[in-house]
């Protein structure tokens, strides 16, 4: 079994999505793979806020195209609970990604594919989303406690939260 060494939140159920996402599905094996070409695009395009980690979107190319078209997922954020759900009953069909592969691919899932509720997910989850530091989302969690985040506007007040970032994960983002 893998395990994804970099990345707390989402490790157990990754392993499951990326061996699912190699050895395919009943759904995935029904759907019409695109042009490598476009998949690859696709992929890149929704790699934003993730573009100094090309090797994320290359391991996501590589493991989760071989079996799926890549709008199976990229068009459908979830929460980090709902990727582990998914992970995980994916993970018996045999998929055998590197470490590196993992990481890479919990990463690139966390950064551009993850939905988090600014006002109740654990800092461990608002970090990777937000990507910002760990004291960073403890300190967002802290300030909620005291009053619950009205929007982004209200989120970009505290330091070390990126602005730009979050206008770009807007739609990802519940208060």
């Amino acid at each position: 079994m893998f395990a994804a060494t970099h990345h707390k939140l989402l490790q157990p159920a990754l392993l499951s999505l990326l061996l699912a996402m190699a050895a395919g599905t009943a759904s995935a094996a029904t759907s019409t793979a695109l042009d490598p070409a476009k998949e690859r695009q696709l992929i890149n395009d929704a790699n934003k806020l993730d573009a100094d980690h090309p090797e994320d979107a290359a391991a996501v190319r590589l493991v989760c195209t071989a079996c799926h078209s890549a709008t199976q997922y990229l068009n459908t954020p979830r929460s980090a609970g709902r990727w582990e759900q998914v992970f995980a009953e994916m993970s018996g069909y045999g998929a055998s990604p590197t470490d590196d592969q993992i990481d890479q691919i919990v990463r690139y899932f966390e950064r551009n594919l993850t939905v988090v509720d600014i006002n109740s997910s654990p800092a461990e989850e608002i970090a990777p989303v937000l990507q910002v530091s760990d004291a960073v989302a403890n300190d967002i969690v802290a300030r909620r406690q005291k009053q619950k985040f009205a929007g982004i506007d209200d989120l970009a007040k505290v330091p070390g939260v990126d602005a730009a970032k979050l206008a770009i994960l807007k739609p990802r983002l519940m208060f």
